[in-house]
C-alpha cells in the first residue's frame, strides 16, 4: 500500500467532506480538483484544491513545523441565485471543520483509495468569499457569468 502526505490528505480530505455534503443537499453539481477542468465539465461546477501551505515553526528553536492549508473553492454557477446559495452553503459546511482522513493507494490498484479517519481538520480563517464580477455582457464565458471564489485557511488538530 502507498500511503499520502499530510498535505495530500488535508486536501483529499477537503474534497471528500464537501463532496458528501453537497451530494446530501443538491443535484447535478459536479465537483472536480483541477481548476482546468472545472472549464470541461458541465455547469454548475465546484472546484476544491490546495492552493499553498503555510508552513511556521511550532516554537523558537523548534524543528517541528505547524501547518495551514489554504484551500480554494471556485463556484461555477448556473444562475446568480445558485451562485449566492452554494456559496453560503459552503462556508456553513466549513466553519465547523471536516473529518481528516489517512489515504492509501492499493498496491495494483493505485485509482482506488481507501481512507481512515485520523484526527479533525478545522477552519482557522476565512480569507475570501465574493464573487468573480466579469460584466454583464453576453460576450462574457457561460462558467465565468456566475462565478464565486472561497479561500479558507484550515488547520490539523493535534492527535
Amino acid at each position: 500500500m502507498s500511503y499520502f502526505t499530510e498535505t495530500r490528505n488535508i486536501e483529499l480530505s477537503v474534497i471528500d467532506y464537501l463532496t458528501a455534503q453537497i451530494n446530501a443537499s443538491w443535484t447535478n453539481i459536479n465537483i472536480v480538483k483541477s481548476f482546468t477542468n472545472a472549464y470541461k465539465t458541465a455547469l454548475p461546477v465546484v472546484c476544491i484544491r490546495l492552493r499553498e501551505t503555510v508552513n511556521d515553526r511550532r516554537e523558537i528553536g523548534s524543528d517541528t513545523l505547524l501547518n495551514d492549508y489554504v484551500i480554494t473553492i471556485d463556484i461555477f454557477a448556473s444562475s446568480d441565485g445558485q451562485r449566492i446559495d452554494l456559496s453560503h452553503f459552503i462556508m456553513d459546511k466549513l466553519k465547523d471543520g471536516c473529518p481528516y482522513y489517512a489515504f492509501s493507494q492499493t498496491t495494483g490498484s493505485p485509482e482506488t483509495l481507501t481512507k481512515a479517519e485520523s484526527g479533525r481538520i478545522h477552519l482557522k480563517s476565512f480569507r475570501s468569499n465574493h464573487r468573480l464580477d466579469f460584466g454583464d455582457s453576453e460576450e462574457v464565458d457561460q462558467y465565468d457569468r456566475f462565478r464565486h471564489f472561497i479561500e479558507v485557511e484550515m488547520r490539523r488538530s493535534a492527535v
